[in-house]
């Protein structure tokens, strides 16, 4: 007989509580990542409460990241300098305007998130975060990404966000 999850975690968005299940988070986790159900169940039950910040703290997080990247792109000099991640397939130019978007794409997704901290936070700013969740975890594919980053650290930021999202999802469905 399979395990059960019984644990449920109770979110407060826009003065609206949710209740979802952990099998639910498990479910939209393991879809969103492609992992099995054991994975991503194995994966959740290991997310401790110290692991965990209020919505608020995952977007100002995400914006300064963010604005340290937009201000990296700034910085960049494709005329005096050759970096390491530059290649035959990475000009310097494309590398530049990947790092100005990733940036603006973690601004965005950190602004969306400070929305769901508001009493007048709604549903329509949670489906908002979810789908700047997938715009990021695409981000996270592009040639500067994988050149300026191990691939672990890449799966895991992909892996926090899935979560995040298996985590709003349930939320949304829990209607």
């Amino acid at each position: 007989m399979k395990d059960v999850i019984k644990a449920v975690t109770i979110l407060v968005i826009g003065g609206t509580i949710y209740t979802v299940s952990q099998a639910d988070i498990v479910d939209n986790f393991s879809k969103d990542t492609g992992l099995s159900q054991k994975e991503a169940e194995q994966y959740v039950e290991n997310i401790t409460e110290d692991d965990l910040a209020s919505f608020d703290e995952i977007g100002s997080d995400f914006i300064s990241e963010g604005q340290d990247l937009v201000d990296l792109a700034a910085e960049i000099d494709c005329v005096n300098y050759e970096y390491e991640w530059e290649s035959s397939t990475l000009t310097c130019y494309e590398g530049k305007s990947q790092v100005k978007r990733i940036g603006n794409s973690e601004i965005t997704l950190g602004r969306s998130y400070k929305l769901l901290d508001t009493e007048e936070a709604t549903e329509d700013d949670i489906s908002l975060v979810i789908k700047n969740i997938d715009r990021f975890n695409v981000d996270l594919k592009l040639d500067v990404v994988t050149a300026m980053l191990d691939p672990p650290d890449i799966v895991e930021m992909k892996n926090m966000n899935s979560y995040n999202k298996a985590l709003l999802q349930a939320a949304l469905d829990s209607d």
